[in-house]
């Protein structure tokens, strides 16, 4: 076979990447009142079956929010690479657990960024961050209040699917 014909279908199969991304998350507070904590669920979900046998995913998570009097937001706090299991074939997810507003602080976690790392052996890792060098994708948690109250882990809400944004930063 030519060398510049077995290059092209080579780079041609590598660079076309099909993939899909899913969010569900919820929220919930476990004692309802006055200034009560809150905590959420996020799960993110990865899938590619053009990867070969072999690949990892890492997830590289961050949360946004707003804090203090008067508030201003912040983005990527509490940073973390998360290495997803394989839960299927071709797909890979992980579950946040966090809490989003305690009681006694002027903080509230509303949004979750992230980028995702596939690591291919033998090939250089690649990062799917939206469509710029700086990009990223999130998805909001808590819109403009809490979730309902809940009395143990039995009665926990539902996860519902979440809308993913892309963000692109140069």
């Amino acid at each position: 076979m030519n060398l510049k014909l077995f290059l092209t279908l080579i780079l041609t199969a590598t660079s076309s990447w099909a993939f899909d991304i899913q969010a569900q998350g919820r929220n919930y507070t476990f004692v309802c009142g006055y200034f009560t904590s809150v905590q959420g669920d996020v799960v993110l979900t990865f899938k590619d079956s053009t990867l070969p046998w072999g690949s990892s995913v890492v997830f590289i998570t961050g949360w946004e929010g707003r804090e203090g009097f008067p508030e201003k937001r912040f983005e990527w706090r509490e940073r973390k690479e998360l290495l997803a299991p394989a839960t299927a074939p071709y797909t890979w997810s992980i579950k946040l657990t966090q809490v989003l507003h305690e009681r006694s602080k002027a903080q509230f976690k509303d949004t979750l960024n992230w980028v995702i790392k596939v690591i291919i052996p033998g090939q250089p890792d690649r990062y799917l961050k939206g469509e710029s060098p700086w990009g990223f994708y999130r998805v909001r948690l808590v819109e403009n209040s809490p979730g309902r109250c809940v009395t143990g882990l039995d009665d926990l809400p539902n996860f519902s699917n979440l809308a993913i944004e892309t963000v692109d930063r140069d």
